[in-house]
């Protein structure tokens, strides 16, 4: 009889072996890659706290003389305008086909001028031209942009492409 109990003592050790190395381990697996997910979680909603915690960054202030047009003269402000973009047209390579200045409007403690300019251009150019309208020490608003690409022969050097873009600034309101 003890070698029968040793016996199936010897089973039920293997069958308790089999039972670990199989299944349990596999769920031993999954928790610890939950907690390691957690873990993760955990650092990260700490660094969200933190985040909440930190007092937000300083801001600086506009300097509204910079960034508005002169309040001397409407014509003047238009013309400052039409100026720098011809000139941003021409260092970003963009060919200008025509300005139209556009109804200047009142708004809160400035009156807003535009111009709305059609041109032909490769993308790149585009681009370019984009990026110096809005990081123009001035403060500028492009909008309403249009853009029509030509179809050309197979083979054939790509045209360009025509646009047209709404492009607004802020005129200082005479002081009276």
């Amino acid at each position: 009889m003890t070698r029968a109990r040793a016996a199936a003592l010897l089973i039920l050790l293997v069958l308790l072996a089999g039972l670990w190395i199989g299944p349990v381990t596999a769920y031993r697996g999954l928790v610890d890659d939950g907690a390691a997910r957690l873990d993760a979680a955990e650092k990260l909603l700490a660094r969200y706290q933190a985040l909440l915690r930190a007092p937000p960054p300083a801001t600086t202030a506009i300097d509204a003389a910079a960034a508005l047009f002169p309040a001397d003269s409407a014509a003047q402000a238009d013309a400052l305008l039409q100026q720098m973009l011809k000139a941003a047209a021409a260092a970003s390579g963009v060919a200008i086909e025509g300005l139209q200045v556009l109804q200047p409007e009142p708004v809160e403690g400035a009156t807003r001028i535009g111009v709305r300019l059609k041109g032909r251009a490769d993308i790149a150019a585009l681009d370019h031209l984009l990026y110096a309208i809005e990081a123009s020490h001035r403060l500028l608003y492009p909008d309403n942009l249009e853009i029509e690409a030509r179809t050309v022969a197979a083979g054939a050097k790509p045209a360009p492409l025509e646009f047209q873009l709404d492009v607004s600034g802020f005129r200082a309101a005479k002081q009276t």
